[in-house]
């Protein structure tokens, strides 16, 4: 189309538009979404000011590429009473749209929302439409991080929840908001308890600090995104030791994880769940977990194994009792040898008795299951045999006369292929070694 003919459509899309004005106001909005509408937009946005179709000029401003113009409007309009764009759900529709090519504007014409009514204003970040979901994360937690800290955490629990974001900046940056929240909670608590009474388990507590610090403990148990040799340096030492040990136990240092649990926190029950979840007998650094449960409970380090944590601990003290139950309930994941160098020299035979005679059954047990297997691999190497010298009987006799079932030629001297029945073709004919081309 030529500068001629698009004046010319230009000036008779505005004539329409001008009569669509004035007598069809429906077929108003139709124009005006048209891919190439050619309405010229201080004529347009003239005519449709004056006639106060705001909604119209919405879609004008939005076509034209005018986003700061329409945004500006759905801002004037939100607060009229009788406005059909009242409220600030067409301004959320209107962001949701513009994509990261415009994330300036979202950023521009977001806060507004965002103050008056923060769930919604939300949905401009995270509902599910391709261009918000592409926006880059990034800069939108930032965003966030700097005027309205309180959406961080939501913003993030749905990326990371909802779109399965694995980046570890995300999931560091969640557990140091949650941290943040549970810290200031937490001081409220404690100074809110009567004297001599004990805080209760971590993640009992009532109200929001319950809520985030089961958050927390949760997070850091099922997440496998985030650093914890970066993030175990903003965890107090004196408080919060169950995430400090969930870290430790991250990064491998299984016996400080299990110190916690048995001689601060003084609870078994935590320092089994822990080894169960951890005990892998094909990973290196985890097959041992339960023997450093059992050093936990028959050689305890001293308290100053964790570092300079800030709490008056009891010196550790053996456990001998809670150690043989260890012996055994989980003696098929113990390394008997090393276990039993474990145990004190006074030790009686009649209190390992029971571990003892679990060890042996079920190493008699497995010797029976090896001498089953291995009378089975022995009849099946026999069975081979047999086939194989079978086999190695048939004879293929390759005579002058001799021809390929497939193209009827000599054999000769070429290369050649027999198949189960005796068929005999060229090599060059055997297409498919599994189907015979001819029967004897």
């Amino acid at each position: 189309m030529t500068w001629l003919d698009r004046a010319k459509a230009s000036r008779f899309l505005h004539a329409l538009f001008y009569c669509s004005t004035q007598t069809n106001v429906a077929l108003v909005s139709p124009l005006l979404r048209l891919e190439n509408n050619h309405c010229h937009i201080e004529e347009s946005e003239y005519v449709l000011k004056k006639s106060q179709k705001y909604s119209e000029l919405i879609i004008l401003y939005e076509k034209k590429g005018l986003h700061q113009k329409a945004l500006q409007v759905l801002l004037d309009q939100s607060t009229k009473a009788n406005s059909p764009l009242k409220g600030h759900e067409r301004t959320v529709e209107y962001l949701q749209r513009l994509g990261a090519e415009n994330l300036g504007i979202i950023f521009e014409f977001s806060p507004w929302v965002l103050k008056i009514c923060p769930e919604d204003g939300l949905k401009i970040f995270t509902e599910d439409l391709p261009e918000v979901e592409t926006l880059p994360r990034d800069k939108v937690l930032q965003f966030l991080k700097g005027g309205f800290k309180e959406l961080a955490i939501p913003y993030l629990e749905h990326i990371i929840y909802e779109w399965d974001e694995k980046g570890p900046e995300f999931h560091n940056v969640l557990i140091q908001l949650y941290l943040r929240r549970v810290q200031g909670l937490m001081k409220q608590y404690l100074n809110s308890l009567p004297e001599g009474t004990s805080a209760v388990p971590a993640g009992q507590e009532k109200g929001e600090l319950g809520g985030f610090r089961n958050k927390l403990l949760s997070f850091l148990e099922i997440s496998t995104s985030y650093e914890p040799a970066r993030l175990i340096s903003d965890f107090p030492f004196d408080g919060l030791l169950e995430e400090r040990a969930l870290l430790l136990g991250r990064m491998g240092k299984h016996e400080q994880a299990l110190f916690i649990y048995v001689h601060v926190l003084n609870d078994t029950r935590m320092a089994e769940e822990y080894c169960q979840r951890h005990y892998n007998s094909s990973v290196e650094g985890n097959k041992d977990v339960y023997l450093s449960l059992l050093r936990m409970y028959l050689s305890p380090p001293e308290a100053h194994c964790l570092g300079p944590i800030k709490m008056d601990l009891i010196e550790p003290q053996a456990n001998l009792k809670a150690a043989l139950q260890v012996l055994e309930l989980h003696h098929s994941k113990l390394n008997t040898t090393k276990a039993i160098n474990l145990l004190p020299a006074n030790t009686q035979i009649r209190e390992i008795r029971l571990f003892l005679e679990s060890v042996l059954e079920e190493k008699a047990q497995k010797k029976r299951c090896n001498q089953v297997l291995k009378s089975l691999l022995q009849a099946e190497f026999l069975r081979v045999q047999e086939e194989r010298i079978f086999h190695q009987q048939v004879k293929c006799i390759i005579t002058d006369e001799k021809t390929c079932r497939v193209c009827k030629k000599k054999i000769g001297n070429s290369a050649f292929a027999r198949y189960p029945n005796g068929v005999v073709v060229h090599y060059f004919c055997c297409k498919d070694r599994s189907v015979c081309p001819t029967e004897l």
